[in-house]
């Protein structure tokens, strides 16, 4: 999720903090000059941010302001832009090149290939097996640009066949991205430990469930020890 902001801009080299409350400081660098202040995966500093992106949308006309978080701020001036998964091809026993490739999914990974590889090109063969790989993936980009790494040393068939041993959650990308941007198991692990305690009890609980499952369902295996059914 993207939230935009008629208001600030980016802050680089050259603001000073010297007091405990910096907010003048910041206020004052963002008048300097037209600006985009980003601020990424800012879903766990929400309560301390809102009010923050409120008083530089005030206070500080003609700059923007961009945050990305999977919740959003919910503040004044606040525009949302919602960013799903990419699309992937369905699952179907006729699907050609032609068609696959017409997949953001599959366009990130066979990309991602070309430049791992200096050039490819999807035979009819392999393009069930990609659009099979970009189908489990559930079109995450981050999942499938850390298989297609794989398709250098496994081929298509073999990183098909990967996707079912624990060990994917391992595959490396990038090794300058960010930690938590490195492995999936690094990705899943980041978002967890932000979990408030109730939250990541109840996802602990729903693990159980190996397959689709019912809301009835759901919070039958969930409520307990302290958390309650929504409604109770």
């Amino acid at each position: 999720m993207i939230a935009s902001f008629q208001a600030p801009s980016p802050l680089h080299s050259g603001l000073t903090v010297s007091s405990e409350n910096p907010t003048s400081g910041l206020l004052a660098h963002l008048h300097a000059r037209p600006m985009l202040l980003i601020l990424d995966s800012c879903e766990h500093v929400l309560d301390a941010l809102a009010p923050l992106a409120e008083r530089i949308v005030a206070e500080v006309p003609g700059a923007h302001l961009l945050a990305t978080s999977r919740e959003s701020l919910r503040s004044e001036g606040e525009r949302i832009f919602r960013l799903f998964p990419l699309d992937y091809p369905p699952q179907r026993d006729d699907l050609g090149v032609e068609e696959v490739l017409s997949y953001p999914a599959v366009q990130l990974f066979v990309e991602r290939i070309t430049e791992s590889l200096g050039e490819f090109q999807l035979s009819p063969e392999e393009a069930p097996l990609v659009a099979n790989i970009c189908r489990r993936l559930d079109g995450i980009a981050l999942a499938i640009e850390l298989a297609a790494g794989r398709v250098n040393a496994y081929g298509i068939a073999g990183t098909a066949s990967l996707l079912d041993s624990r060990f994917s959650l391992q595959w490396r990308g990038r090794r300058t991205a960010v930690p938590r941007h490195q492995t999936l198991s690094a990705a899943l692990g980041w978002s967890y430990d932000l979990l408030p305690a109730a939250e990541s009890a109840t996802l602990r609980r729903l693990s159980v469930f190996v397959g689709p499952f019912t809301l009835e369902a759901a919070a039958a295996v969930a409520s307990g020890d302290g958390l309650a059914r929504v409604g109770d």
